[in-house]
């Protein structure tokens, strides 16, 4: 039973932006408050990016800016030494870049610490089971699950992560991070994937990993891959120094010039990049609607492969696959994929080329990144949210449209007083939210928004009943699980606390 001083939150999604905002969320609630964390996945806290179980999948960021806590800098760096986690039998330090999978032990544990250390057991609600709808009216939220049952809470928060894309079929995959997607394979067939970015890095490490002999073609369109990172530092970056402009190009030129003068003083391009950062977002906002297509048109694919970077061990590896002749990247437009029995026939044609080229591989796996487009998301919620005009999609097609508070905006552009979204489906409007330096800030204040102004207002308006409506999960004890009447198995990961470890890369 719940009282007119208790506070209910539902997060779709426990990838690590909706286990962070849970971890924050339970941190200031009251003995009566609710958290629901509905998750579709097995494992609360991993997502898609850390539910890798290749060891050689690792961060492209350094474990010095990968806590959790934007006030406690050193959080997971710390947690990994007292953890006791080894990488090639050294004790990792803040310039580590240690495996996404350890990086999900690491946010899994951030909501145990909540349950046990914490106290929390009694306010955190596990729902394993997939959001397919929900409903806004002045009472609050009821949010729908495949399961059948309904949650009736005061806010919900969208925080979906990515969503890979659909249609695979026969040897050609799009969801590369399947692992169909690079198994059942002749090790010795030519593979193609579309796309040079980061996906596609992971894409081959699996093929590599899997033992696969065969050349591996990477096409995208201009052919640029992700930099190596460097031991380097930012440089500081006043806002006084960022020029007064709103235009793309003219940004663009600054950067350049501002890379130059570094680089002449014995400088790094990437200690420019890194400490233009957190302007960035800033930066994006400044620009109009069609300054931003211009750059996404013309300048992200270079700000991609410098701005998201890979490991120095990583690089290695791929400079070798790419000095034997294994692999081999090209600068190529597809123009047809004809899929047949044992293969797949591909013509293209390269960049600067008026030569159509045709060639057979044994697999393409498309590389491209994450559906972004919400109106024809795989995910039945937000395609849902979409069609009834309970949400819209930004115009630039990277996510759900949303106000500066992050609540979703309805197709008349209206801001929900109880429905938000957080992290990478933003990004249409915040741009850099995809890093966990930018979702833990993105956390912080919305949690803040939550357990301060909006609950306050609940008080001051009352909350009207839901005559007929009740919780659906029963209270359970600390560190237990709760127990959910559904079609799928409540999780098991609290049964008892783990210790982590790593035995190298």
């Amino acid at each position: 039973m719940t009282t007119a001083q208790s506070f209910r939150v539902a997060i779709i999604g426990a990838g690590f932006s909706g286990a962070l905002l849970a971890v924050h969320l339970l941190r200031r609630c009251g003995p009566d408050d609710r958290v629901y964390l509905i998750e579709k996945r097995a494992g609360f806290g991993r997502g898609l990016a850390y539910s890798t179980t290749n060891l050689n999948h690792l961060l492209n960021v350094r474990a010095a800016n990968m806590s959790a806590f934007h006030d406690q800098p050193n959080h997971f760096v710390e947690w990994l030494l007292q953890e006791n986690v080894r990488i090639d039998g050294v004790a990792p330090d803040g310039d580590s870049f240690v495996s996404r999978k350890l990086y999900g032990t690491y946010v899994r544990s951030l909501l145990c610490e909540q349950l046990w250390a914490g106290g929390k057991g009694p306010n955190l609600c596990l729902v394993p089971d997939q959001a397919v709808s929900l409903s806004e009216d002045a009472r609050g939220v009821t949010v729908h699950v495949a399961g059948g049952l309904r949650y009736a809470v005061d806010a919900a928060v969208l925080a979906a992560g990515n969503t890979p894309r659909s249609g695979s079929a026969g040897h050609v995959h799009h969801d590369p991070w399947d692992p169909r997607a690079t198994q059942g394979l002749d090790r010795n067939a030519p593979v193609l994937l579309i796309g040079t970015g980061l996906t596609m890095i992971d894409t081959v490490q699996s093929l590599l990993d899997g033992g696969h002999r065969g050349r591996i073609h990477a096409f995208s369109r201009r052919g640029l891959l992700p930099r190596e990172h460097a031991p380097t530092r930012p440089i500081p970056i006043a806002v006084s120094d960022l020029p007064q402009t709103t235009s793309a190009v003219r940004l663009t030129r600054w950067l350049r010039q501002r890379i130059r003068a570094t680089a002449a003083d014995g400088g790094d391009w990437r200690a420019v990049l890194d400490g233009l950062r957190p302007h960035v977002p800033d930066l994006w906002r400044r620009l109009s609607l069609e300054e931003r297509r211009r750059f996404l048109r013309h300048l992200r694919p270079w700000w991609d492969s410098h701005r998201h970077r890979l490991a120095p061990q990583v690089a290695r590896q791929f400079g070798v696959a790419i000095d034997q002749g294994q692999l081999q990247v090209a600068a190529a437009r597809m123009l047809e994929i004809i899929p047949g029995p044992l293969s797949v026939q591909v013509r293209f044609r390269r960049r600067g080329s008026d030569v159509v080229e045709s060639m057979e591989v044994g697999r393409i796996i498309d590389c491209t990144g994450p559906q972004t487009d919400c109106r024809t998301s795989r995910d039945p919620l937000v395609r849902t949210l979409v069609e009834r005009g309970i949400a819209r999609a930004d115009p630039l097609g990277l996510g759900l449209d949303v106000n500066e508070q992050g609540a979703l905006l309805s197709g008349d552009g209206g801001a929900s007083l109880r429905l938000y979204a957080l992290g990478p489906v933003t990004r249409g409007v915040f741009w850099e939210v995809v890093a966990v330096p930018d979702i833990r800030l993105q956390c912080v204040r919305l949690s803040n928004l939550l357990m301060g102004t909006f609950r306050e207002r609940l008080r001051g308006e009352g909350r009207p009943e839901r005559t007929g409506e009740r919780d659906h999960i029963d209270r359970s004890p600390v560190g237990a699980t709760p127990d959910v009447i559904g079609r799928r198995p409540a999780p098991t990961w609290f049964a008892g606390r783990p210790r982590y470890g790593e035995t190298g890369h």
